[in-house]
């Protein structure tokens, strides 16, 4: 120590923060997660990078078991799973995806829950549920011991739109509880997994626009009608808007296309739904013959089929002309 004009001893200088070496944990782990990020953010753009960007994750965190996005729409009548991809360490984990989308998503008790909690919180699935539905919840106990799941942790973020993402990951079989690092790893991870998916819904919008409107360029006099995949109109051209305000056999009613007479409007009500996606089911083209009141148009619906993963972006989902 040394001593001032005035006699006080002056501070002892603070010791410098040794930078980790080019060989040491911190430095490595440092480097692993920029990879992870690098990944991610390549898989933003391209359907193939995502599988490179989830091991990444997956070895960041010490192996996991399985890593499941899925993308849901809260919806006035419950939650509808929209998206999904699930994978493992030798792949995509197609049966458990099948099983889970299409025979316990809709009861799963701890998806109305995880959708209320804060964006980028982690919660460990078990803890979702009731002490009852531990008990007595399909989910709970057939679903999740089956696919050695009930050790997994959940979190939910914020998708384009009002949508929601679920990320679901399971550690390795003989891991046991989970680390404060490995928690870490996954906290630090979720805000670069939901820039990737928000980017990625984003481009899907616009390349679905583009896919729906470039063919119908030089068609300008014909009546085209752009629809969501709720089969709400996104937009509709000149020639369409004067048929819909004559409002036969065509009109608009809350925002989604109507046909006159009922008869008719069941037929259009059939054909939209086929035309447009839903999980686990290929979306297909049809028409339809209308008359009414001495008009006759003859409808056509085409799906709008992306070669992207969308990850359920709220998007142009089919054309109508007429």
């Amino acid at each position: 120590m040394s001593r001032s004009s005035t006699g006080a001893v002056a501070p002892k200088p603070p010791a410098a923060v040794p930078r980790p070496l080019a060989r040491s944990p911190a430095f490595a782990h440092d480097q692993h997660f920029e990879r992870c990020v690098a990944a991610l953010q390549d898989a933003a753009l391209d359907d193939a990078a995502w599988p490179r960007a989830l091991a990444l994750i997956a070895d960041a965190c010490g192996g996991l078991r399985s890593s499941h996005l899925a993308v849901v729409d809260a919806g006035e009548k419950g939650p509808e799973y929209v998206f999904g991809m699930w994978r493992g360490p030798g792949g995509a984990l197609d049966a458990l995806e099948r099983n889970y989308a299409g025979s316990y998503f809709a009861g799963d008790e701890r998806v109305p829950r995880l959708l209320m909690m804060p964006a980028g919180s982690l919660v460990h699935v078990a803890d979702l549920y009731t002490a009852r539905e531990q008990s007595a919840s399909p989910t709970y106990n057939e679903f999740l011991p089956r696919w050695d799941l009930e050790n997994a942790i959940s979190a939910r973020l914020d998708a384009l739109d009002g949508l929601h993402l679920l990320w679901t990951v399971a550690p390795a079989r003989a891991q046991g509880e989970w680390r404060a690092a490995q928690r870490g790893v996954l906290a630090r991870v979720l805000p670069h997994i939901r820039n990737a998916v928000r980017m990625r819904q984003a481009l899907a919008k616009a390349d679905a626009r583009a896919a729906a409107v470039t063919p119908l360029l030089d068609a300008s006099p014909a009546r085209v009608l752009l629809v969501d995949r709720h089969g709400k109109l996104a937009h509709v051209n000149a020639a369409a808007r004067r048929l819909l305000a004559e409002g036969r056999p065509l009109c608009e009613r809350g925002g989604m296309l109507h046909a006159q007479p009922a008869a008719a409007a069941d037929c259009l009500r059939q054909l939209l739904a086929q035309a447009l996606p839903q999980w686990g089911r290929e979306p297909r083209p049809g028409g339809l013959d209308l008359h009414e009141a001495g008009v006759r148009i003859s409808l056509r619906v085409e799906p709008v089929v992306l070669s992207r993963m969308d990850f359920g972006a709220r998007r142009v989902a089919a054309v109508v002309t007429a």
